[in-house]
């Protein structure tokens, strides 16, 4: 592209390298990152109603939506409908490492999760800080269930350790 600009002199190169680099990005971020936000349930007359109230119910039934493939918008409803009725986000919170730590999980996860429950800690149990539970809650649904390999893993390292025999 450069010898196509016909810039002469290493100051035209660097200008016009940073128009390319400048060009290049604005269609990554255009093309790829542009994608409408994820309303948040709960709002726009949207009925939460037809979720458990109970906090252990909420939290058992979020764990049951990471336990099933495309759950992304039940599991958001779930922390919104645990959120809005003052349930205490320290529980969700736990929940939440819970369904990871028993998944099969890549690094992305474990930094999503970290990352999240940071942002909501700093901006705390206010709109922001729950849109960003939501948010955590959703990546880890879109990325649940996973094989589960390393509980089986465990499970046969204990099996040896006890004195069991490798099939």
């Amino acid at each position: 592209m450069l010898k196509r600009i016909g810039t002469a002199g290493m100051d035209g190169y660097i200008a016009a390298m940073r128009a390319i680099m400048h060009g290049a990005m604005a269609l990554y971020l255009a093309r790829y990152l542009n994608v409408p936000p994820a309303r948040i349930p709960g709002e726009d007359n949207d009925q939460l109603d037809d979720l458990p109230v109970d906090e252990k119910a909420i939290r058992a039934a979020l764990l049951e939506a990471f336990d099933r493939q495309r759950q992304v918008d039940l599991a958001a409803r779930l922390v919104v409908r645990y959120l809005t009725l003052g349930h205490p986000p320290e529980l969700l919170i736990a929940t939440l490492v819970f369904a990871v730590l028993r998944e099969d999980a890549g690094f992305h996860a474990y930094q999503m999760l970290e990352a999240g429950v940071r942002q909501f800690f700093a901006w705390g149990n206010i709109d922001e800080g729950q849109h960003v539970l939501v948010a955590v809650a959703r990546y880890l649904a879109a990325h649940s269930p996973t094989e589960r390999g390393t509980l089986q893993t465990a499970d046969i390292a204990q099996r040896l350790m006890r004195g069991g025999e490798l099939h």
